[in-house]
């Protein structure tokens, strides 16, 4: 019985899982996001069931979770100011039903990180993305009218999810997660292999040239956060300077030559018009620098927004910057609050590499890297019912429980020579 009831919660686990990161009937509901599933009651529903579920098991374990819940409390912070903003916001309504959404994912992000262990964690990720990739594969073959076609590229893959640029993110972390999964397992690796493959292949298939250079750079981000982070520091640090300022110059120079590059490739420098956001979302936040106007209220908020809106001329949903989108949300006091508790969780990473030297260390720096450049041209910070808000936490959670495990750092070793 014991048994049965433990698969079930894994069940339930992997279910919502899914649920945050998105669902085969999100497509069905819409006929192909080409119609508006009315106010997303049936969505809301399944959020609001992962809420209670998510709560009755916390109450269940209520001591450790205790625990857990002590071990980062600017992650609570930050969910305490979105709160408080509802007194200044644009829309204290649509602040309050947001926060409520934000609680509730923060609280499976709780859930999740006191329940299992990292690569407990990482392995139901895994399951959950190889049957969306899965799901994917089906909706080109079976039903292309759903699968395929986003912005005006008719032969750009994207699966379940609305827009190829959401089907290349998502499978930028799984395409992280089972490279992780492969480097540092004995069991399975040829399965964790072809997950790594698929993912690379539904990128690139995708046709998203941003999650296409993200998914090259987190994996060699791991190899390299491995080679470097070991090291002595009499030439670690050397190392790391070098590669800084190597990277900053290459970036320096892909803007210089944007119009060249981009050009090349049948791209505009314009980023499909970020360029022009983003300079407009800047004159937004000047006007409310540190309180913002109130966390989720501002593109929900038709005089505020419709400024933006009709100075780059398209219906844009957000900043396509989740820092941009922060400050507009939460003003300075957030992201600084944001940014005080990252660089803690980043300098954490880095130590435990160090001192623990086991691989699950590794993934919480490998994850914040993913971070940062996921929300480079799309918003995923502090955002309600998302996939990647929920790993944040419960990743940050996880790496600051006990380490004193045996170190294992052999076995990436081996693979690495």
């Amino acid at each position: 019985m014991r048994k049965l009831l433990l698969f079930a919660e894994e069940l339930f686990t992997i279910a919502s899982l899914m649920i945050y990161s998105g669902t085969p009937l999100d497509p069905l509901m819409t006929n192909g996001f080409t119609i508006k599933e009315g106010d997303r009651l049936i969505a809301r529903l399944l959020f609001t069931l992962t809420y209670i579920v998510s709560l009755s098991l916390i109450g269940l374990r209520w001591k450790k979770v205790a625990y857990v819940f002590n071990k980062d409390k600017l992650i609570w912070v930050l969910l305490g100011v979105c709160a408080i903003s509802s007194f200044w916001s644009l829309n204290s309504d649509i602040t309050i039903r947001r926060v409520v959404g934000l609680a509730g994912t923060m609280l499976f992000g709780l859930y999740f990180a006191s329940r299992y262990t990292l690569k407990e964690q990482l392995k139901l990720c895994a399951y959950m993305l190889g049957i969306s990739g899965l799901m994917c594969i089906l909706f080109v073959v079976l039903i292309p009218q759903y699968g395929m076609g986003s912005a005006g590229d008719p032969t750009a893959w994207r699966g379940i999810y609305p827009q190829k640029n959401l089907l290349g993110k998502r499978f930028v972390l799984s395409g992280a997660i089972f490279f992780f999964l492969a480097m540092t397992n004995r069991e399975n690796r040829w399965v964790l292999w072809l997950g790594y493959v698929t993912s690379g292949l539904l990128v690139l298939l995708s046709k998203s040239t941003t999650s296409l250079a993200n998914f090259i750079i987190i994996t060699v981000a791991f190899l390299i956060y491995y080679r470097i982070l070991h090291l002595k520091y009499k030439v670690m640090i050397p190392a790391v300077t070098f590669i800084s300022t190597l990277g900053i110059a290459f970036y320096t120079f892909v803007i210089s030559e944007a119009d060249t590059i981009l050009g090349s490739v049948g791209k505009d420098t314009t980023l499909t018009g970020r360029a022009e956001l983003w300079p407009a979302v800047l004159q937004m936040v000047a006007k409310r620098p540190w309180l913002g106007y109130g966390y989720g209220a501002f593109w929900e908020n038709n005089s505020e927004s419709s400024i933006v809106i009709q100075t780059v001329q398209w219906n844009t949903p957000n900043a396509h910057n989740g820092f941009l989108d922060l400050w507009l949300g939460l003003g300075l006091v957030g992201v600084l609050i944001f940014i005080i508790g990252f660089v803690i969780n980043l300098l954490r990473a880095i130590y435990l590499i160090r001192w623990n030297q086991r691989s699950e260390n590794l993934w919480l720096l490998v994850f914040l890297t993913y971070t940062i450049l996921s929300n480079l041209t799309e918003t995923t910070l502090l955002e309600q019912n998302s996939l990647e808000w929920i790993l944040y936490v419960s990743a940050t959670l996880s790496s600051k429980l006990s380490t004193h495990a045996p170190a294992e750092p052999e076995r990436i070793e081996a693979i690495l020579r």
